[in-house]
């Protein structure tokens, strides 16, 4: 039986019905944590989910159900999610668009897209949550940056988007600089590529290739590193890459 570690404390996963979110949700729960899970679509995937949760833990998380990407980003600081933020213990960011274009194809709409919801979104939240956990001097937030992001580096097909995931490390550094003494950690989590639904079959079997070992990671090994991270107070301000040692130069 799982320890349960987070008894008593309220976490909210954004991106937590899917890939490596979903696999973050249920060790959570199965750690004791009240949850609320965000998404962009209920459904059979979500239903499955809960279900899940509630044989697994015998409780059902709280759900928001809602496309980020559909809502004007000014408008969102108003929504559910962010008013569950100001009252979480444990804030974990899944949820982040890719783009994979090289950079004369990448459109304005492309990087309007990348710099609001992979970064600014994340950091926003990060703000709306930091006060409750000054307030109870406790905390946890688990940031998701991208494959290669923990460094600047060149990037063939998706500079945007790695240029978003990058701007996390100074959101990593500042709060983990600046809230330790509150009992506040952030951590990051870089993983290579992870097998998802999300993917269809010819692109896993590219990225597959491109993978150390010749195949890729399992989302539930990104959520157990994930959850090491949440539990170890001694561990503040770290990028833990979670891809075997993969290589850009070694991709190509």
């Amino acid at each position: 039986m799982e320890e349960k570690f987070f008894c008593g404390k309220q976490a909210l996963i954004v991106g937590g019905t899917g890939g490596i979110g979903r696999e973050i949700s249920l060790s959570l729960a199965e750690s004791g944590a009240d949850l609320c899970i965000h998404g962009a679509h209920g459904g059979e995937k979500c239903d499955s989910l809960l279900n899940e949760i509630s044989a697994r833990c015998g409780k059902s998380p709280d759900v928001i159900i809602q496309n980020l990407l559909e809502i004007p980003f000014s408008e969102l600081e108003s929504t559910e999610l962010f008013e569950r933020a100001k009252r979480t213990d444990i804030l974990c960011l899944c949820f982040g668009p890719f783009v994979q274009k090289p950079l004369h194809e990448t459109l304005i709409e492309d990087w309007q897209r990348v710099a609001l919801y992979d970064y600014a979104l994340s950091g926003a939240l990060l703000s709306a949550a930091l006060p409750g956990m000054m307030e109870r001097r406790w905390g946890r937030i688990l940031l998701l940056g991208g494959t290669g992001t923990s460094v600047r580096r060149e990037f063939a097909s998706n500079a945007a988007y790695a240029g978003a995931k990058s701007a996390l490390n100074v959101l990593l550094d500042s709060t983990a600089a600046f809230y330790a003494d509150y009992g506040i950690t952030c951590n990051m989590i870089l993983p290579g590529f992870v097998d998802t639904e999300y993917q269809d079959t010819r692109l896993k079997e590219s990225l597959a290739a491109k993978m150390p070992l010749k195949s890729m990671i399992c989302p539930k090994s990104i959520a157990e590193k994930a959850l090491f991270l949440m539990k170890n107070a001694d561990i503040n301000g770290a990028a833990v890459r979670v891809d075997r040692g993969w290589s850009a130069l070694k991709s190509l």
